[in-house]
């Protein structure tokens, strides 16, 4: 197996799983391997070829969470139907030395190449997932990997989701596909991945109601008749690339040693390091289209072309070679020094409603140094510098150390971020048939402090995140910066408690926004699950019966704006201040996982006033249903 052949290049995690819940390493530890099956593995790509390989296993806790913006701790703002446009509720600062044409509020739907699993089986693996809910709403994920010989593995993910939701033109379609071929040298001094993505996505749009007095004073429990905004409106969305990417390592991995009378290989006491090639290519397409758009529903001062048509579309185009040493073991077992460096060359072309606009072209060098003493403290440090094209000057230099201690291997760790990044480039230049503005925005500078623990258990995070030059989109739905500080200070606590039969996981959160009049997000998260674990029959079944929910405090929630597929602010509407609970019951029988849920039961008890976005309530008591079935042979 490659864990034994390539101890620089992979590095073992068990335990932890595909689906919620396999990223606590506490839970995941109570979630054994089917008896009937094989051993099956799993890495993603990055820059470095220093690929984690992680077990693949079956966790039941959190299994009944299918929806992708609700799984491992996330808080978004919906528009009440899976798959429509989506806003985070919780501030993240994630520098990126990529162009960026705006933010994607279909993106926790979006395939990505970075997340593409390739699967390392003997045998061949299969892994299938169907969801089914309210008003036809269906869900089906297809994974198929096989080793075709010696090193040589090939895998193909397919995926439908389609939510015709509630409310006349609801509808959100998506549908894809990701494609790879794997080769490992039998030595693992040579390697080579080639990954293929394609993704597709339909979101028909209704603007919200045109009298949401219908929902809240429950006027009409019929919710097909609740006339809408938008009767003609539709975003489009493709989205297609492919990744190739090459390790050759400078010495074999590993060296033959003499133990007694066996000969063995063994892991090298130095790594002269390796050198990664990456080339990426990926094209994204967007669409939105309104044949009878109505009149007020879009700011008036822009120009009032009748149809509404916009779309952009953008490619990207980028080689990378990257020299470094760096191994995934987090453990303290690796080499006391590892350090990568490389440098991205970068094109992106971008084209607003059929003309070619930009064409930007950019060097990104950058690099990492991590160090470990005595297998308990470590320090890393990593920095970029964008060189020409649009972000030309953005650079971001990024610090952080932990320290383990205990006998359990508790962690402390204390991370500084500080940077410039320009804002999104569609703030500054934006042409289609309907919008159109033309900015000069400065750069926005940033600086951020973490800290947190990690003990028996229980995650404590405390950040503080100060930037100037934010840009947003105001009242009037255009950019505006804010050129003085704003200020995000923010923490959170976790925690997954067993007794006896008794799973409770919680997660708490808390956020202070100044001016809270420019970045609008609730003040308090929190999100509690309990539940009932029990091993019946001989342990032929493995059930949880439970009960979930989720809370935020009041806010006002930007609105959204469909034929930017933007949000921006509002006041005229308060979000929060209600709890969304559901019932589930989950099961695992040998190789299959199954749940039912009852999600938001309680939707009419506390009166109508479940809207996180304006005009666009959340989904009614609905009953869910969910297997999945895995295949090792």
């Amino acid at each position: 197996m490659i864990a034994l052949l390539v101890p620089g290049s992979f590095a073992q995690r068990s335990g932890e799983g595909e689906d919620p819940g396999g990223d606590n390493e506490d839970a995941a530890k109570k979630d054994v391997h089917s008896p009937d099956s094989v051993f099956v593995s799993y890495f993603s790509l990055n820059e470095q070829g220093a690929y984690t390989r992680y077990a693949l296993s079956k966790p039941l806790n959190q299994f009944q969470e299918y929806d992708v913006t609700k799984q491992n701790n996330q808080f978004f703002a919906t528009l009440g139907n899976p798959g429509t446009a989506v806003s985070p509720l919780q501030f993240s600062l994630k520098p990126n030395s990529n162009f960026r044409f705006r933010t994607d509020v279909f993106e926790p739907y979006k395939l990505k190449d970075d997340s593409i699993k390739i699967y390392i089986s003997d045998s061949p693996y299969s892994h299938l997932k169907y969801y089914l809910g309210a008003v036809k709403e269906q869900k089906l994920d297809a994974v198929f990997s096989q080793r075709i010989g010696s090193g040589i593995y090939l895998g193909l993910n397919a995926r439908f989701a389609n939510a015709p939701g509630l409310y006349l033109r609801q509808r959100a379609y998506n549908a894809g596909a990701t494609f790879y071929a794997a080769f490992l040298y039998p030595t693992q001094r040579y390697g080579a991945v080639i990954t293929y993505r394609t993704d597709r996505a339909v979101n028909y749009e209704n603007g919200g109601l045109s009298d949401a007095s219908y929902f809240t004073n429950n006027r009409e429990s019929n919710r097909k008749v609740i006339p809408v905004n938008l009767s003609q409106a539709m975003n489009r969305g493709k989205n297609t690339g492919f990744v190739v990417q090459q390790f050759f390592n400078i010495l074999k991995p590993t060296v033959v040693r003499k133990i007694d009378t066996t000969t063995v290989l063994v892991p090298r006491k130095f790594d002269a390091g390796r050198f990664v090639y990456t080339f990426r290519y990926s094209k994204t397409g967007n669409s939105y289209e309104d044949n009878s758009p109505p009149t007020g529903f879009y700011p008036s001062y822009f120009s009032d072309t009748v149809p509404v048509f916009d779309s952009v579309l953008y490619t990207h185009f980028e080689n990378c070679l990257v020299y470094s040493n760096e191994v995934p073991d987090t453990l303290g077992k690796s080499f006391p020094l590892q350090y990568s460096f490389g440098l991205r060359f970068q094109t992106d072309k971008l084209h607003q409603n059929n003309s070619l606009n930009e064409v930007f072209h950019q060097t990104v060098p950058f690099g990492m140094l991590k160090g470990i003493i005595k297998r308990k403290t470590f320090f890393k440090a990593s920095a970029f510098l964008v060189l020409g094209g649009y972000k030309g000057g953005d650079y971001s230099l990024d610090g952080s150390f932990y320290q383990f201690f205990g006998k359990q291997n508790h962690k402390a760790y204390f991370n500084v971020s500080k940077g410039i990044s320009h804002p999104e480039y569609y703030f500054s230049t934006y042409y289609t048939n309907y919008f159109n503005w033309e900015n000069t925005f400065g750069t926005q500078d940033y600086i951020k402090g973490e800290f947190g623990v990690i003990l028996k258990g229980f995650d404590l995070n405390a950040s503080y995140t100060r930037m100037t030059n934010y840009v947003y989109l105001d009242q009037n739905v255009t950019p505006h910066q804010y050129t003085d500080a704003l200020t995000v200070l923010s923490g959170h606590i976790s925690k997954e408690l067993r007794l006896r039969n008794w799973i409770t996981t919680f997660y708490a959160a808390a956020q202070q926004i100044a001016p809270d009049t420019i970045l609008q997000l609730p003040a308090v998260i929190g999100k509690l699950t309990l539940c009932y674990d029990v091993v019946l029959f001989k342990k032929a079944l493995h059930a949880q019966i439970g009960i979930s929910g989720t809370y935020q405090s009041e806010w006002y929630q930007d609105a959204y704006m469909p034929a930017l597929r933007a949000f921006y602010l509002q006041k005229r509407y308060i979000s929060g201040n209600y709890p969304y609970l559901d019932a589930f019951v989950n099961l695992n029988i040998k190789r299959a996982r199954l749940f039912i849920k009852y999600e938001h039961f309680n939707a009419g008890l506390m009166n109508y006033n479940y809207m996180m976005v304006a005009d666009y309530p959340q989904a009614d008591a609905a009953l869910k249903f969910g297997i999945s079935w895995m295949f090792f042979d």
